[in-house]
């Protein structure tokens, strides 16, 4: 490839640079990797009773379809055959209840069978609790209670971990660095907001404006070529 062919190729791969910028600026929860602008905008208020914000400095933890674990700031969560999966179908982990390891957290399949699941929603400590109605053969009434299927986990990195980007939402842990892991209000995290989901962490304008620029630098780039070429051949019309 000659030098026109390298400095083209070179700059349509910073516009395709650019375009995954903006991608990530448009993705909520997204982190900001390399090169990017971080944001730092307050999360969005929203009526999804399953969508919450992790505090500053947590994220989410969920189970991938490997098995294998990785992290996000994303909690625009959503209930699929039960489970508790992210935005891009994985499971959500958490705890069943005290003492119990990290684990997938699903809906009761009894319940779930009997249609008996109403108003699920993730609370500010972080439990995934639905109410069931039960029937009291004793005085033939129906009665409402809560049920909390687990609490949602929360994961921490020392300072100046440098997570792996998995893809806009996900990250992996870095090499040799473990999660310090908690639930929202205790072992030192603070409380989800409910009805929220988090922006995303890549500043919107900044990557547009560089967008902006791979354009322009490309457009440049073609018009020198142009010109060079228009000048190479008045000179070989002149020697013929």
């Amino acid at each position: 490839m000659n030098g026109v062919g390298i400095d083209t190729a070179r700059a349509f791969e910073r516009i395709e640079e650019a375009k995954q910028r903006v991608g990530r600026a448009f993705t909520p929860g997204a982190a900001a990797h390399r090169g990017d602008i971080a944001s730092h905008a307050p999360a969005q208020r929203t009526l999804d009773p399953l969508s919450v914000a992790a505090p500053e400095g947590s994220l989410f933890v969920v189970q991938l379809h490997d098995g294998s674990t990785a992290y996000t700031h994303d909690g625009g969560f959503a209930l699929r055959d039960g489970a508790l999966v992210d935005a891009s179908g994985d499971a959500v982990l958490g705890y069943a209840r005290s003492g119990a390891p990290l684990q997938p957290l699903r809906i009761d399949s009894i319940d779930r069978a009997l249609h008996e699941v109403r108003d699920v929603r993730i609370d500010a400590d972080g439990a995934l609790r639905y109410d069931r109605d039960i029937f009291n053969p004793r005085d033939g009434k129906t009665q409402r209670e809560s049920v909390v299927v687990g609490r949602v986990a929360l994961a921490r990195f020392p300072a100046g971990s440098r997570l792996r980007a998995l893809d806009a939402r996900r990250e992996r842990a870095p090499d040799g660095v473990a999660a310090h892991l908690g639930i929202p209000g205790e072992r030192g995290f603070t409380k989800l907001t409910p009805h929220a989901r988090a922006r995303s962490g890549v500043e919107i304008d900044a990557s547009l404006n560089r967008l902006q620029d791979a354009y322009l630098q490309l457009e440049a780039l073609l018009a020198a070529h142009k010109a060079q070429g228009s000048v190479a051949k008045t000179t070989m019309d002149l020697l013929k």
